[in-house]
């Protein structure tokens, strides 16, 4: 097993039986919000008033907080994660209204993510979750809500 698997493993345990991938290096400059719209120089928190948030829009936690700042990035909210020729989704997990972090679904059906300042993975959707994480120290909570944008954008 290699060093990154061993720590992505022990952060989430639901990574164990599940078919994942470390797509890239550990990297500081971005976060699951920027990398949901594809943005992999940026880091966009609406929490850090010392981070990148679209002006005009309140800051907080709040799961409608943050579909608001990906609303900028041309997603609008839909009922599901069903696959749509010429559209890509995100899942955004939560715990109770708290946003916790964004996935992007990948032309496969897959999902990848950015885990804090650490890898990206490509991901089934539900290894992330709490409930297939209890024991591990980071606690995304559940899906909550999906957004779609046409691919490409």
């Amino acid at each position: 097993m290699t060093p990154e698997r061993w720590h992505l493993e022990i952060m989430f345990p639901g990574l164990r039986n599940s078919d994942y991938e470390v797509t890239s290096p550990a990297d500081p400059q971005y976060n699951c919000v920027a990398w949901a719209g594809g943005i992999d120089d940026e880091w966009w928190d609406a929490r850090n008033p010392d981070t990148f948030w679209p002006d005009g829009l309140p800051r907080g936690g709040t799961v409608d907080i943050a579909m608001a700042g990906l609303a900028t990035m041309g997603y609008a909210r839909c009922d599901d994660d069903s696959m749509v020729a010429g559209v890509e989704k995100i899942a955004i997990y939560a715990q109770g209204d708290e946003f916790a972090h964004v996935a992007r679904q990948l032309p496969t059906g897959r999902w990848t993510s950015k885990l804090g300042s650490q890898f990206d993975i490509e991901h089934e959707l539900g290894a992330l979750t709490s409930t297939a994480n209890r024991g591990g120290p980071v606690q995304y909570g559940e899906v909550v809500a999906y957004m779609q944008r046409r691919r490409g954008n």
